[in-house]
């Protein structure tokens, strides 16, 4: 090859590699952090008496938790109260990189990963009027949202979420607990599994306990 015709081989590499790099950085927007979380108490009872009772304020750390069959979730309130959680949210082209970390989960608990968001609000299709978290699928396996806390209640999950959803006035993930040990994709407990349809009910409390949310884009 000539000096001339290798300078413009090279120049022409070159400018390929640009072009490829610049289209890169145009699908890949920088990691968004969450911008906090909160402990959800929701679906989750102490016993005052002989009601079944959400915590509040006064509830004591060493306090049992149970479900509104008030059935011992084996965790305490302080234990429940005690979780961290973190993620970052990365847009790549037509869908959403999320990356989540936790801590003071319920040891070896069976978790699943959901999200939602406001203007636009999302809701799930198969249980309209109910139910309005969808799945944040694992990362490259579609169909699958769960993960198991290890022995000492961490855990760390990569998902994706097609389209954007950093572009809603509000996004927000939660991590959802079950007490049961069955997850029910692509709904976040069994209610929703066997009623799905025009007269969906949520198991919410049962089965399945809202543990953690985190505000990935929250305006209060």
């Amino acid at each position: 090859m000539g000096g001339y015709a290798r300078r413009t081989f090279v120049a022409a590499v070159a400018a390929a590699v640009l072009a490829a790099a610049t289209a890169s950085g145009a699908t890949a927007a920088p990691p968004d952090q969450a911008d906090g979380f909160e402990i959800l108490s929701r679906d989750v009872f102490v016993i005052y008496g002989q009601n079944l009772l959400n915590p509040i304020p006064e509830s004591q750390p060493d306090e049992p938790l149970y479900n509104l069959a008030a059935f011992d979730l084996g965790v305490t309130w302080g234990q429940w109260s005690a979780a961290t959680a973190a993620s970052r949210a990365t847009r790549l082209g037509g869908r959403t990189d999320i990356r989540i970390s936790a801590q003071g989960l319920v040891p070896g608990g069976i978790y699943s990963v959901f999200f939602f968001t406001i203007g636009p609000d999302t809701e799930q299709p198969l249980c309209p009027g109910v139910e309005r978290m969808l799945p944040v699928d694992r990362f490259q396996k579609p169909g699958t949202n769960a993960f198991v806390a290890d022995a000492a209640g961490g855990a760390a999950y990569r998902g994706e979420i097609a389209g954007d959803p950093l572009s809603a006035t509000q996004f927000v993930i939660q991590l959802v607990y079950h007490a049961d040990g069955q997850t029910y994709y692509p709904f976040p407990n069994r209610g929703e599994f066997l009623t799905q349809g025009p007269n969906c009910r949520s198991s919410f409390g049962h089965d399945a306990m809202r543990h953690v949310l985190i505000g990935q884009k929250f305006v209060v």
